[in-house]
């Protein structure tokens, strides 16, 4: 709801500062006096486009501030909201237009773009001129109030439908990219199985190569290792015709024993080389045991050789080392068994698409049944209201119509397309005059009409519509009389569940107001300047009597206009025992 409007600078006006009320806020004038200012006021809170030409003359800027009590679960709805407000539970929106073009937009003290500013007036504010495209007139939004008039049965529904119908997205989805996958690992499924077959056919082991490096070396060397090997034992206790070095050892020993304990110096050097016969003794035996194993097969050297050759081809394809190798068989396989199971998951998915489609198929068929009982109920209401505004011979038709889709859902043999909203696309029709065949709101000509219908649809559609406040911008033009009075009482009605501006110059609709605001000029210090007032209840009489005959001094008009407000309050159920001085 807009509390409070404050101008600054804006065309005419030098500084207006207007506190709105709730139910029905009425703002009259004489032509040319500015109603249309302030309604451009609210206009720029709601992010339409900044005119420089809008900046009062000899200022350098305009300012426009509105403060706005947030509806309840709008901070839900909006993240952006929410993060704006924090704990408050109001709205302050604040526009600056300076001449040099540097504009300014803040929420809360906090500077917001245009953009953001006009997503977020769509929250607060619906304003209805005469000659703009309104969200009444947009066919893509009638289904949504429709389902909305329909009320929490039919939401629910909706709701349902657009869980399954996404819950068939993601399976056609997941479908696609394993087709796709598989795709690709067909595409290299027989080279997959070279590879495998290829690494399993090595039967290659961890730390294999440097062992066979290492054997290579030895068969290379076989030769030298043998007659190495040989010459040692003969050296060291061989059958060579020169002494063994383990007897010569072994003398010096037992030499040095014969003394032994008269020098305890030579005692330690006897124990030395006590030890080192016995462990060139020792030596001779690993020897003796080395050289009994010393086999070199004639075959061998070419078996390792080969052997070799084959890992450094693996691994130049591979990788660079056996572990390489091993994990690339390993994730080949990996793809190959991909091949397989991923065949068994499609058909899953394939059943599980099929059964999704007949349940989604069900739910669009009863959304749509349910809707069109809805639609049926909502054309009543509407003629109803139609007739009450004047206009007895209106038709109003809400049009169903489905599209065909070769991709789309299977029902009754047809495939239809699928909307986020169901399988129905749903059209405002009307027929103002007896005769006329019924035709999209956005072509009825007459501005009377065009405002008793878009009166009668949110007066229908009152519990549907979430925005607060609603603000019509002299739609009552082309209207007079009964018609006018009938209009009046409508928008009372209205104002019970909304917050409603009206711009207006007929006395009828004016005698309704809940609070009445009157915007003038007068002239201060050779400047024209525009006022805005809330009238009490003597103003206003005196207002309505202008707007009766142009005079407000005539006391026929004042009679006349204190008998349209004293109607009004009867009409809105204010009964009223004497009239207020």
């Amino acid at each position: 709801m807009l509390l409070e409007l404050y101008i600054k600078n804006l065309a005419l006006i030098d500084e207006a500062r207007v506190q709105f009320g709730r139910g029905l806020n009425i703002l009259t004038g004489e032509t040319g006096a500015g109603k249309t200012v302030v309604v451009s006021a609210v206009n720029l809170l709601l992010g339409s486009r900044a005119d420089v030409s809008l900046v009062r003359r000899d200022s350098d800027r305009a300012e426009v501030q509105g403060i706005f009590l947030i509806p309840p679960g709008l901070r839900e709805k909006d993240e952006r909201i929410s993060d704006l407000v924090e704990d408050s539970d109001q709205l302050i929106i604040h526009r600056i237009i300076s001449t040099d073009g540097k504009n300014k937009c803040y929420v809360n003290d906090r500077m917001v773009t245009v953009g953001m500013l006009s997503e977020i007036g769509k929250h607060l504010i619906d304003l209805h001129g005469q000659h703009e495209h309104q969200t009444l007139f947009k066919t893509s939004s009638h289904i949504d109030y429709l389902d909305k008039y329909g009320g929490r049965d039919l939401l629910i529904l909706r709701g349902k439908f657009q869980e399954k119908s996404k819950m068939l997205r993601q399976l056609k989805d997941e479908l696609e990219k394993l087709r796709n996958s598989e795709r690709e690992l067909l595409s290299k499924k027989d080279l997959l199985s070279f590879q495998v077959n290829e690494i399993d056919r090595a039967n290659l082991a961890l730390g294999e190569d440097a062992e066979l490096m290492q054997e290579r070396d030895i068969l290379r060397n076989a030769e030298k290792i043998y007659s190495a090997v040989s010459q040692a034992i003969d050296l060291l206790s061989g059958d060579s015709n020169a002494v063994p070095a383990t007897e010569l050892i072994a003398r010096a020993v037992s030499g040095l024993k014969s003394i032994f304990g008269i020098d305890s110096s030579l005692d330690e050097l006897t124990e030395r080389l006590n030890g080192f016969l016995i462990e060139i003794e020792d030596c001779v035996s690993s020897l003796h045991k080395y050289g009994s194993r010393l086999d070199f097969p004639p075959d061998r050297l070419q078996e390792v050789e080969d052997r070799l050759a084959l890992i450094a081809l693996l691994k130049k394809k591979y990788g660079s080392t056996i572990e390489d190798i091993l994990a690339y068989r390993n994730t080949a396989f990996s793809e190959l068994q991909m091949c397989d199971i991923s065949g068994e998951k499609a058909v899953e998915l394939e059943r599980m698409i099929i059964s999704c489609e007949e349940e989604l198929a069900a739910l669009a068929q009863e959304l749509s049944r349910k809707r069109k009982e809805v639609g049926r109920q909502f054309e009543k209401e509407v003629i109803k209201e139609l007739y009450d505004l004047n206009m007895p011979n209106a038709e109003f038709k809400v049009l169903f119509t489905r599209e065909l889709d070769n991709e789309g859902l299977l029902i009754n043999g047809e495939r239809l397309k699928v909307f986020p909203y169901g399988i129905d696309k749903v059209e405002f029709l009307i027929s103002a005059n007896k005769g006329e065949p019924v035709a999209p709101l956005a072509k009825i000509a007459s501005g009377g009409e065009i405002s008793r219908v878009m009166l009668a649809l949110k007066i229908v559609l009152a519990d549907a519509d979430e925005v607060p406040t609603l603000i019509f911008d002299e739609v009552d033009a082309g209207i007079g009389g009964k018609t006018a009075t009938a209009v009046g009482k409508k928008m009372s009605i209205l104002s019970r569940k909304h917050q409603v501006l009206s711009v207006t110059h007929l006395p009828q609709i004016a005698s309704f107001a809940d609070k009445h605001f009157s915007v003038s000029k007068r002239e201060v210090e050779n400047r024209t300047i525009t006022e805005v007032e809330e009238l009490l209840y003597r103003d206003q009489v005196n207002e309505i009597a202008r707007l009766l005959s142009g005079d407000e001094s005539l006391n026929v008009s004042l009679l006349h206009a204190e008998e349209l407000i004293l109607e009004a309050k009867r009409n809105k159920g204010e009964l009223v025992s004497e009239r207020a001085n």
